[in-house]
């Protein structure tokens, strides 16, 4: 009886501890989309643009009119993403920086205001804050 509690007991702290990385993790792989569409753009010399759907759970870069890098959070880490607009985009500058006049994309707009970007997994989360420039708080 004392085996199958502690066992309990520690099969739950295990399923945190995989909900809390998790989370973390989405987190992560959204700063990288993040810097690739950053980067990307520099190294063109042209605006790319990194869209982020919440319905979806998935954020992916477009530039030169294609897609090129997606991440499906629920697919991939079974990662929830949860923000105050479903679908946003930051349009990223040969400058290095997000142009928050950027062309609008249909079903999209532009980050105006500080943005909070969440990733959930249960009941842990992560949170990352999307500034207009582009630049994240919470890294």
């Amino acid at each position: 009886m004392i085996g199958s509690i502690l066992t309990t007991v520690a099969l739950s702290s295990f399923q945190n501890a995989q909900a809390s990385i998790a989370a973390r993790g989405a987190k992560t792989m959204y700063a990288t989309l993040h810097q690739r569409a950053r980067s990307r753009a520099i190294e063109m010399g042209q605006t790319v643009v990194l869209t982020v759907d919440t319905n979806g759970d998935s954020a992916y870069i477009v530039a030169g009119g294609t897609n090129r890098d997606v991440g499906r959070f629920r697919q991939q880490l079974n990662v929830d993403l949860r923000a105050s607009t479903a679908v946003f985009r930051l349009c990223m500058t040969p400058r290095g920086y997000a142009d928050p006049n950027c062309p609008g994309l249909p079903g999209t707009s532009p980050i105006s205001a500080a943005t909070t970007l969440e990733f959930w997994l249960n009941a842990d989360s992560s949170t990352v804050i999307i500034l207009p420039m582009g630049q994240l708080v919470g890294m």
